[in-house]
């Protein structure tokens, strides 16, 4: 069975299996549509080497391998501290039926096994972070990605909608070395164009009337970038490494 087939089978009947043949509800998953984001970015930029912190049923991980099957050379570095013990395997279970073979599984803490990967010497061009969603956990998954990350490389990062995630994204959209090279839509934008219409567009206005400094004190980051450039509407975002990180010592943005 390939990637496309076995995630047919998962979605239509919203299980995964174990190796022994237990089945469980799928959860704690990307959907299709985040899935096919991660598909089409490989397919289109063509990285060689890819790492993955977050594995639970491997649902993301064979998107992004089925796209790594026509590049030759590819490896998949996965992060996953609990593969074996809360997800019970089933993200290995399921690359094996998939006859995906030429991936790492690490089950170390992302803080503990990225250092040494750096130190190591290891360099990717294409990471998804899927793992701890606190703010202080993305950020140092962040900063170790970009240390290994080369130019054009593009850094997916999940769940952007969570306030967490979505303060840090908004952070490193500053940083001179990465711009926003695409994004995916929560199901729940559709619900919220009206409000975003009626309330917060008012608030958007008056913002860009105001200094950079004034503003950022009376205003949210939600409303100073602007809900539809980068807000609650967005699940997913990739951002692309365009040139060398060479910030000052002192470097900083308000965000």
């Amino acid at each position: 069975m390939n990637a496309a087939a076995l995630l047919n089978d998962i979605f239509t009947s919203k299980t995964v299996t174990d190796s022994l043949g237990q089945s469980y509800p799928l959860g704690s998953n990307i959907d299709m549509a985040e899935g096919m984001f991660l598909q089409q970015l490989i397919e289109k930029h063509q990285p060689k080497h890819c790492i993955e912190i977050g594995f639970a049923y491997g649902i993301s991980s064979l998107y992004i391998c089925s796209a790594l099957d026509n590049i030759p050379g590819a490896t998949h570095t996965i992060l996953d501290p609990v593969q074996n013990t809360y997800w019970k395997n089933i993200g290995v279970a399921n690359l094996q039926r998939a006859n995906i073979g030429y991936y790492s599984l690490l089950e170390e803490q992302s803080e503990i096994a990225l250092p040494r990967l750096l130190s190591e010497g290891r360099r990717f061009d294409f990471a998804f972070i899927d793992g701890n969603h606190t703010l202080d956990h993305t950020l140092v998954d962040f900063f170790y990605l970009n240390r290994m990350m080369e130019p054009g490389g593009i850094i997916v990062i999940d769940d952007a909608a969570m306030p967490a995630i979505n303060k840090i994204i908004r952070y490193l959209l500053n940083y001179p070395c990465y711009r926003l090279l695409d994004s995916v839509e929560t199901k729940a934008f559709f619900k919220r164009k009206l409000f975003d219409n009626m309330v917060t567009a008012p608030f958007r206005v008056l913002s860009k009337l105001l200094p950079a400094g004034l503003k950022h004190q009376i205003f949210s980051g939600e409303v100073i970038k602007g809900n539809r450039e980068l807000g609650l509407q967005t699940s997913m975002v990739a951002l692309q490494k365009i040139a060398p990180d060479e910030r000052a010592w002192n470097w900083y943005q308000p965000f």
